[in-house]
């Protein structure tokens, strides 16, 4: 099907125009056309979706109607705790053993399929296997999630993240005595040389910046085997990959439950993953104002924290 517009706007990206006119029409599709050579600006192929047209401008679109079967996901009646839904951002309390968007092999329930249940028109926002969302928390990480209602914000939000304006903050219980109270660990952070499932501090692949500040909120220990603990608070200055995870390890304190990094201190009694918890977040609107959302740290990691007698985990 061909399509043809006149620019009544005076400047926007090529692939925001396409999809602000083209009802049920992805953003992820119409980009793959652009980049197919489908699109024509004033009688010239433009194959560039960040492309900027202006006013007057003639646009014609011949539409391919092909779409990638494997990353067409369906809708779920997935319960969601929502913190905050305005001004086109939603934020999620996620919680462990959920997936944030499908991968490899991965066809179950997600917090994409439930996002595209419960808030209409979101398959529009993004990619089409993750539709509004713009980062990501691990399978087994509980806690917020910023996720666009709509194309502005997902620009507005892919550009906060890009230049490290969002404010992220995490709760992690580790093995061992942290015993500098506060610090910063700077180290890059790029795919293991031995094991393509993990992350690396130390002689990584394709390194890039990281950056992981901690204080320590508590020291705790084990009355049956005497072993230590020290529970966390953790902001993110950089968001790679498994970071906070990956750094904890790399300074000889791996995250309890954490079976990828931690090695044969993972496994800990009552604890099915990793100690780690996203407990605040925030960012600004593009008015200039600050939203910020909390939240309540989960039951099963407040349920190890009394166990080791914590005299702080009724605040989290």
């Amino acid at each position: 099907m061909e399509h043809q517009f006149k620019v009544e706007q005076l400047k926007t990206r090529l692939d925001k125009y396409l999809a602000e006119q083209l009802a049920g029409v992805s953003r992820s599709q119409i980009q793959r056309d652009i980049e197919a050579g489908l699109v024509l600006v004033n009688g010239k192929k433009v194959s560039e979706s960040k492309f900027v047209v202006r006013l007057n401008d003639i646009v014609k679109y011949q539409e391919s109607g092909i779409k990638d079967q494997e990353n067409i996901i369906q809708a779920t009646n997935t319960p969601l705790k929502v913190l905050y839904n305005n001004h086109g951002l939603i934020i999620i309390d996620k919680p462990a053993g959920m997936v944030v968007h499908p991968g490899a092999g991965f066809k179950g329930e997600t917090l994409a399929s439930a996002l595209l249940y419960e808030f209409k028109d979101i398959h529009l926002v993004g990619e089409e296997h993750r539709p509004g969302i713009v980062h990501r928390l691990d399978k087994d990480t509980s806690g917020v999630i910023l996720v666009a209602a709509n194309s502005d914000m997902y620009e507005h939000l892919k550009n906060a993240f890009a230049e490290r304006k969002v404010k992220k903050e995490y709760i992690a219980l580790v093995w061992g005595r942290v015993e500098k109270q506060q610090g910063v660990i700077d180290a890059p952070i790029g795919k293991s040389k031995t094991d393509f499932r993990k992350m690396a501090a130390k002689e990584p692949v394709d390194a890039k910046e990281a950056l992981t500040e901690y204080k320590v909120l508590e020291y705790l220990k084990n009355p049956s085997t005497l072993d230590e603990y020290t529970l966390i608070r953790v902001k993110l200055h950089t968001g790679r990959t498994h970071q906070i995870r990956v750094h904890m390890s790399y300074i000889g304190h791996p995250l309890l439950g954490d079976s990828l990094y931690g090695g044969k201190r993972a496994n800990f009694k009552g604890l099915n993953r990793q100690f780690l918890h996203a407990k605040k977040i925030e960012v600004r609107l593009p008015d200039g104002t600050w939203i910020e959302a909390e939240s309540e740290l989960a039951e099963d990691l407040k349920d190890i924290l009394i166990n080791l007698n914590s005299k702080v985990v009724t605040s989290l």
